[in-house]
């Protein structure tokens, strides 16, 4: 199995294709069951309350919003089995039967639909048992959510080149057309803009006081982004007012930006950064897929990060702001996130120094390297003993 294939397989049981997200943690998971019993049923409780009467706020009862919702039932009905599938497609195969048997599939009780048909907003509290059920069994199947296409996947990301202030290249903005705004351009597709004015960063150079970067920087970046990746993923691409739940668990799976001062143990080469993160993602994340699945999905997000020297300088600029925003957010545990905060913009000097892309061309060697190597996690973990509870995979030590 390949870095793409472990990405997309299933969180919950490990076996089938991931093919829907959760709307609340991001977990990758292949059908309703395995949707219900992943972090304890939490985010299904957590859905009932806001994202399924989020998704249905405003719908009004069209014809082809009818149609789409009954359709919708439907496939969630065969992908169940409480439809049988033989049936079915014997109806598919009768002209104007599906109008027909869809308009006797629609769950929606007359009360209903008489307040779509009105132009009205449907409360989740107005609904009954039955049609709550099935809306969120349709929200489940992925229907409403899509899968989140991570930003550093996007040829975008990679083109602008980054000054040593993070700042855009003062030589590509003086080529570029004088209307043109890389944040404007880049918001739409997700893509973390290169540093404002505001916060543009000190040189490297003034930072380390003209010393020579130690080789160990590169992978303290490696584990910080693997973080980074891991915590963006969980929470499908957007953070946006949860940053303290998203630092919190960057911080509790980087060794990296957790710690205070000296030497980083973990971090002393690109496998043992990475393999870290994997290691403490029980702990950090709602419902990791197994460690062996995760390993794979953490590299082959990582080669794709670090395939163009600008990608991993956005990724850095935006945990960066995240830290920020949390560290604001509340006094508590203010001094760690803003330590955090400014050691990613001091990672981030450092590769933005790294004018020809040397640093980020051999951290994408060595993660390649693990990718071929195909490496355990543990030694003392059996990966293909897991033992699944409430819907994480935890592996169980040999013993």
């Amino acid at each position: 199995m390949d870095g793409e294939s472990a990405a997309t397989t299933c969180g919950a049981c490990e076996k089938a294709r991931a093919r829907y997200a959760c709307p609340k943690c991001g977990a990758r998971l292949c059908a309703l069951a395995c949707y219900e019993r992943h972090n304890d049923g939490k985010c299904q409780s957590r859905f009932h309350e806001d994202a399924l009467a989020s998704a249905m706020r405003g719908m009004t009862a069209t014809a082809e919003t009818k149609r789409e919702m009954m359709e919708t039932l439907r496939r969630r009905a065969v992908a169940d089995g409480t439809l049988d599938l033989g049936i079915e497609e014997e109806e598919e195969e009768e002209e104007g039967d599906d109008d027909d048997d869809g308009g006797e599939r629609c769950v929606l009780s007359e009360a209903s639909l008489e307040v779509l048909r009105a132009g009205g907003e449907l409360d989740l509290e107005a609904l009954n048992e039955e049609e709550r059920a099935s809306f969120e069994r349709a929200v489940a199947s992925g229907e409403l959510v899509e899968a989140w296409v991570p930003w550093w996947e996007s040829p975008e990301a990679g083109r602008t080149r980054a000054s040593a202030r993070g700042e855009r290249a003062v030589a590509e903005l003086d080529l570029c057309e004088p209307t043109t705004s890389e944040g404007a351009n880049d918001k739409d597709k997700g893509i973390p803009p290169l540093a404002s004015a505001d916060e543009a960063l000190d040189p490297f150079e003034r930072l380390s006081g003209g010393k020579e970067a130690p080789e160990a920087l590169r992978w303290h970046c490696v584990n910080a982004l693997s973080a980074y990746v891991l915590v963006k993923r969980s929470f499908n691409g957007d953070w946006s007012d949860e940053e303290e739940i998203a630092c919190d668990a960057m911080l509790e799976l980087s060794a990296v930006l957790s710690a205070e001062r000296g030497a980083i143990a973990e971090a002393q080469c690109a496998r043992d950064a990475a393999l870290d993160v994997v290691r403490r993602a029980p702990r950090a994340l709602p419902s990791p897929p197994s460690p062996r699945a995760l390993q794979r999905a953490l590299t082959a997000d990582l080669r794709a990060l670090f395939a163009a020297p600008t990608i991993p300088i956005r990724a850095l600029l935006d945990l960066s702001r995240a830290l920020d925003v949390a560290a604001r957010a509340s006094a508590s545990d203010r001094a760690r996130r803003r330590r955090a905060a400014l050691k990613s913009r001091y990672l981030c000097a450092y590769l933005c120094a790294d004018a020809l892309g040397v640093v980020t061309a051999d951290v994408a060697r060595a993660v390649k390297e693990i990718i071929d190597d195909d490496l355990d996690v543990d030694p003392d973990v059996d990966l293909d003993v897991v033992r699944v509870r409430d819907g994480v995979a935890s592996p169980r030590a040999r013993g």
